[in-house]
């Protein structure tokens, strides 16, 4: 086995992947940044960064075929990188195709275009070209910097609220560029996350200039609806009271504490709060903040019994929950999926671990947790370090959806969850088969290690 052989799997995998795929499948969210991509005007209810980015694939073939392309290439250039640099024995080889070319919850995700999914595949491709350094005990050369640092932005800026995981992967990257002690490596850290925002907000509100669509509205209402069902008291602002439309019998009798979708966007096809604007949102704000101070317990009550929800350890009955989604929205464009048997084949075969453990978000809680555990037992290292990263990373983007989470129906949220971890466990099989076989790349970091894996580097054993 050599590096044309890994070469020819990965592409033939990109391939498999594009004819099940094609021209990829298309959530409603999709259909709605395709359409602020064509006419060049963008909303903030998504972070319009990827919009953009459509537009500008739009001129190369318009429609979502570049978007397909860039993340099966995100996601098969970090196969083909991972079984060239650790996997490259075939025991080891066996375990990545497996565990990550092959599983369902890998697959499941990647051919839809949507944001979670470009978040989750463009830091897999960057901390597998970090840990790729890493692993050979060298910095990263101007051209990884620069595309690692750029992967992971662009990953944060289609999911802004996924920032907190992106603060391990950053940390990641600023100790593979810079070789300062810790306190200049957090300083470096917080300049360069100062940049990221000054980026993001010039980006946003100098050049794409989004409409506002106040998003956070929604969140806003789930929490003053709940605190009114569970204590009576409501306080919701009188410019919402007062809306003609408003009903606040129908939210209590709509109201789960797992989502506000069945109110916001309610079957009946009843608009119940009224359109929003700054000065109504001050109003809104200031409501909800004294609303929280005032009853913080029936707050994080609710907001715990909606995460049981969002974790599906606890189930409503009569929804359906999304894990996989090989479907293209209503769309006035013409797209349609081209349903050949290789699309049977994939929906078959991820439609029948439906039932599995590992098809449930809570399951890819409980695994980062535990793995953390375990790689904490590690000697010092090259795995060690790599493993507490990519925990970490996991458990610091899902902890906070405590507070934010919007719906308990999609499994795409976890999908960095379930790349990253996937990610850990090949390299945990990966350390103690290389124990197993006392490889040099397990020897803990001293300035002897890089001389002998700088010659390791580039051989043709694989």
């Amino acid at each position: 086995m050599n590096r044309i052989v890994v070469l020819i799997i990965a592409v033939g995998g990109f391939l498999i992947d594009w004819l099940a795929c094609y021209p990829g499948f298309l959530y409603i969210d999709s259909i709605d940044q395709f359409t602020q991509a064509l006419h060049n005007q963008y909303t903030d209810w998504h972070p319009p960064i990827m919009a953009a980015g459509w537009r500008l694939l739009n001129y190369i073939y318009e429609g979502p075929q570049g978007m397909l392309a860039f993340q099966l290439l995100l996601l098969w250039t970090s196969f083909y990188m991972i079984a060239t640099t650790w996997c490259h024995r075939w025991p080891l080889f066996v375990v990545l195709l497996l565990l990550f070319a092959g599983a369902p919850y890998v697959q499941n995700f990647a051919g839809l275009i949507v944001k979670d999914a470009q978040m989750a595949l463009c830091w897999l491709l960057a901390v597998v070209i970090m840990l790729r350094t890493i692993y050979y005990n060298r910095k990263m050369r101007p051209w990884e910097a620069i595309l690692t640092f750029l992967l992971i932005t662009y990953g944060t800026m289609v999911r802004i609220n996924a920032l907190p995981g992106a603060l391990a992967l950053y940390y990641l990257w600023v100790e593979d560029v810079y070789s300062g002690n810790l306190y200049k490596r957090v300083g470096l850290l917080c300049l360069v996350l100062t940049g990221l925002l000054l980026t993001n907000l010039t980006l946003t509100k100098l050049v794409l200039k989004p409409a506002k669509a106040y998003p956070e509205y929604k969140l806003i209402a789930h929490d003053l609806a709940g605190i009114q069902v569970k204590t009576g008291r409501s306080y919701w602002p009188s410019f919402i009271t007062n809306f003609p439309g408003f009903d606040s019998s129908y939210i209590r009798q709509k109201f789960t504490t797992a989502t506000f979708d069945n109110i916001w966007w309610n079957g009946d096809k009843r608009q119940i709060l009224p359109p929003l604007d700054e000065s109504s949102r001050k109003i809104l704000v200031a409501d909800w903040k004294l609303a929280l101070r005032e009853n913080p317990g029936t707050y994080l009550s609710n907001r715990f019994d909606g995460f049981l929800y969002y974790l599906q350890l606890k189930v409503r009955p009569d929804t359906t929950f999304f894990y996989y989604y090989p479907y293209i929205y209503t769309n006035p464009y013409g797209f349609s999926l081209k349903k050949g048997p290789v699309f049977q084949f994939m929906t078959s075969y991820i439609q029948a671990n439906e039932h599995m453990p590992y098809m449930k978000p809570w399951f890819w809680l409980l695994l980062p947790v535990m793995q953390l555990l375990l790689t904490l037992t590690l000697p010092r290292g090259t795995f060690k370090k790599a493993g507490i990263s990519l925990s970490v990373s996991s458990l610091l983007y899902l902890l906070p959806q405590f507070f934010i989470f919007q719906a308990d129906t999609e499994f795409r949220y976890f999908y960095w969850c379930c790349l990253s971890t996937t990610l850990h466990t090949i390299l945990l099989f990966t350390w103690y088969y290389l124990k197993s076989k006392k490889d040099p790349h397990l020897l803990e970091e001293d300035p002897a290690k890089e001389k002998t894996l700088r010659i390791t580097e580039g051989s043709t054993i694989i």
